[in-house]
């Protein structure tokens, strides 16, 4: 009886442990930042869209989120971006960027949901410095 509730536990506690989703790391944050500023400097438009939350993609329609990050590619070639400050809420991170492009100055927040583990994009937002009109989503 005794081998068999320790069994038992053990099958129990494993389960659990495969079953477990661990919180996305937030050093990941800056990871799928990263992967967002690559594709879009290589305007990778439609994998941006398809790597975004279902939340943002139930939200937001496909066709308004790659005008808006057209848009932002419009202000020029990604030449650095440094982060300026991140906060959390929750399951969702906001790290703001501070990005040069070959033609501007823009501050780029991104907003990030926790899903499975993994950070995906819920939003974003730019605010170019020294002129333009705000690109939101």
């Amino acid at each position: 009886m005794l081998k068999r509730m320790i069994s038992l536990s053990l099958i129990l506690f494993l389960a659990g442990c495969a079953l477990r989703s661990d919180p996305a790391p937030p050093e990941d944050v800056d990871k799928a930042a990263a992967l967002f500023f690559e594709r879009l400097k290589g305007a990778e438009y439609e994998t941006i869209y398809n790597d975004t939350s279902k939340q943002f993609k139930d939200q937001v329609p496909r066709v308004t989120i790659i005008d808006n990050l057209k848009q932002m590619a419009a202000l020029g070639r990604i030449q650095d971006y440094r982060r300026l400050k991140m906060s959390f809420e929750g399951d969702y991170a906001t790290p703001d960027y501070s990005v040069i492009f070959d033609q501007n100055i823009a501050e780029i927040t991104l907003n990030f949901k926790n899903e499975s583990s993994e950070w995906k994009l819920v939003g974003f937002s730019v605010k170019q410095r020294g002129g333009g009109g705000p690109v939101t989503q």
